[in-house]
């Protein structure tokens, strides 16, 4: 059953639609929505580097989160939302283990030119 669900968020079309369908989910399902966005490290990452890319996450998805909350509430429902830093894979699976999360949403993208 679905309880904790989280969003995998890097602000694309695709993870946009993630994020209504967890809506559509989260309302039929009594479940808890966490978003997760994760900013990528230059590697190898650097003290001042990273203290800037982090920086640079946390104003990009400001206002981004500001509106999944505003959809949120439009579905009576509430968002936690959160920026890490690493590896988005494996950033993505350490919270998910470590918040006990039942359910990853995420966007896909394709790169190929047959899939694009």
């Amino acid at each position: 059953m679905m309880k904790n669900m989280m969003v995998a968020y890097d602000g694309s079309f695709t993870a946009k639609a993630a994020f209504d369908f967890a809506l559509d989910l989260a309302k039929k399902y009594g479940a808890q929505i966490q978003v997760l966005s994760v900013a990528r490290l230059p590697e190898p990452p650097t003290e001042v580097e990273t203290e800037a890319v982090i920086e640079n996450a946390s104003e990009r998805f400001k206002h981004e989160f500001a509106e999944l909350r505003k959809k949120a509430k439009e579905a009576g429902l509430t968002v936690e939302t959160h920026i890490v830093s690493g590896h988005p894979a494996e950033q993505i699976l350490h919270w998910a283990h470590e918040h006990k999360v039942d359910t990853i949403l995420m966007g896909h993208q394709t790169r190929s030119t047959l899939g694009r």
